[in-house]
């Protein structure tokens, strides 16, 4: 099986790309260590950040952090985030970053500590157009749906998602991550940049809608989304953000903790896939 996740088939040479690994001290008697996973983008919603501690290797078991104070501020600009169970604290539906601005994200816990990252939101460019075609895998019968598209790339790291019919197909282990100094004048031709298993389950009979999001993302983001995917691949992780991550994961976020937290802009374009 293919999988299901985003490629951009012109640029498998990044893989190659050096990464930067970062080892961090775990706290005096082994405790636990809080886990953020946070994005704001330029799109007008409520941006999210989960908040976990880490986890044993082998626990199903995934402690969720409660009563938190969490803002993110910009200038003067300061959006306190509401909590809404699960780990889960959002903006309200009404924020919108902005391209060029710093955003920086402060939490403090009810035990008083307090924990902060940075992020800038960069332009990223546009999705000129796409089409989807019914494609073989190289060396098998098996089929499945290629993503063929042409995009004007403006930032030094970008990201690739998929929405099938309105969810977001795959995970975090899933997303394509590339740069654009492999491509030629910032430009993606004609290129596969996203594929979908043909007997995927999102997938309807009839017609679908498919969105392609591209996403700046900075070298932060870059370095945790590749040391991540790397462990993964090596047998490191149970399979989730959150499932107790090695320590030589890098982050953005300070005193300690882990994950990583981002600013975004996005660019998307729908395209329909007939079943």
């Amino acid at each position: 099986m293919k999988g299901i996740k985003t490629i951009i088939a012109l640029l498998v040479v990044f893989s190659c790309a050096c990464k930067q690994e970062v080892d961090f001290p775990l706290p005096k008697g082994g405790g636990q260590r809080l886990v953020v996973d946070g994005i704001i983008t330029n799109e007008a919603k409520a941006h999210q950040v989960k908040l976990t501690y880490s986890s044993k290797f082998n626990s199903s078991l995934i402690p969720i952090v409660e009563n938190a104070s969490v803002f993110i501020t910009e200038g003067t600009s300061r959006y306190l985030l509401q909590e809404k169970g699960n780990g889960i604290y959002e903006t309200d539906s009404m924020v919108k970053g902005e391209i060029g601005k710093t955003y920086t994200l402060d939490i403090t816990l009810k035990d008083g500590a307090s924990y902060r990252a940075e992020s800038t939101m960069l332009a990223v460019g546009n999705i000129d157009s796409l089409r989807v075609v019914l494609a073989v895998e190289a060396g098998t019968p098996e089929e499945y749906y290629s993503i063929i598209g042409s995009a004007t790339i403006v930032t030094e790291y970008f990201m690739v998602e998929i929405e099938i019919n309105g969810e977001r197909d795959g995970t975090i282990k899933d997303v394509s991550f590339e740069d654009s100094k492999y491509l030629v004048n910032g430009k993606v031709i004609d290129a596969e940049i996203g594929f979908i298993e043909k007997d995927n389950s999102k997938l309807i009979t009839g017609r679908n809608k498919i969105n392609i999001r591209l996403l700046s993302i900075d070298q932060n983001y870059r370095e945790f989304i590749s040391a991540f995917q790397e462990q993964l691949q090596n047998g490191e992780f149970l399979g989730g953000l959150f499932d107790g991550p090695a320590a030589n994961v890098p982050t953005n976020i300070n005193n300690g903790a882990l994950g990583v937290f981002g600013a975004f802009a996005v660019t998307q374009k729908e395209v329909e896939l007939q079943k």
